[in-house]
């Protein structure tokens, strides 16, 4: 590859022959500038019609990339068809670029909803033991309750019992006493 050091101001100037020298080196065309140049220049960012174009061109030619290892041929054909669609111009070493850096930021954003979910989901069975663990002690509890429900029903029902044989007793007796100061009246 052949390197021309002073190439650019030199163009620069040329294209510029006022001297304006306010323009930058990146106004100079692409066709150009040197190859070493054009790997480091930034793209221009994509607008959301060139995204919506190029999501449906990624569609149509998913499984043509899939099948194919050297695909730069494919890439080429999406963006003819991404010009088609859009009128505007990418290349398609562009898309390719394009397309590894929306599926990496997908996978990089999707990860720590999975790992959320399982932490979530872990949290979710941990409450679902501690309130199963408390049901079966509110049961334990009520059937605790229950038992000694009947069981003071029960004391309950036998005090009754004596109580009334108690006053059985006394009616008896009262009977029996004025039975006894009647005869000794007598």
């Amino acid at each position: 590859m052949v390197r021309w050091p002073g190439l650019r101001p030199c163009l620069t100037a040329i294209l510029n022959p006022a001297g304006a020298s306010s323009m930058a080196a990146a106004e100079v065309p692409g066709y150009l500038v040197s190859p070493q140049t054009e790997k480091h220049r930034r793209a221009r960012n994509w607008t959301d019609a060139e995204m919506r174009g190029l999501m449906l061109v990624w569609e149509e030619f998913f499984d043509e990339l899939k099948q194919t290892k050297r695909n730069a041929k494919v890439y080429e054909k999406m963006a003819s068809k991404l010009f088609e669609m859009t009128g505007e111009r990418r290349l398609g070493e562009e898309i390719k670029i394009k397309i590894t850096n929306m599926t990496f930021q997908y996978r990089s954003e999707e990860r720590p909803v999975k790992k959320r979910k399982v932490r979530s989901c872990h949290l979710q069975k941990k409450k679902l033991r501690l309130l199963e663990a408390m049901l079966e002690e509110q049961r334990r509890l009520s059937r605790a309750m229950e038992e000694t429900c009947r069981e003071v029903r029960r004391v309950l029902d036998q005090q009754n019992i004596l109580q009334v044989q108690s006053l059985q007793l006394q009616e008896r007796m009262m009977s029996l006493l004025e039975k006894i100061i009647a005869k000794s009246n007598v």
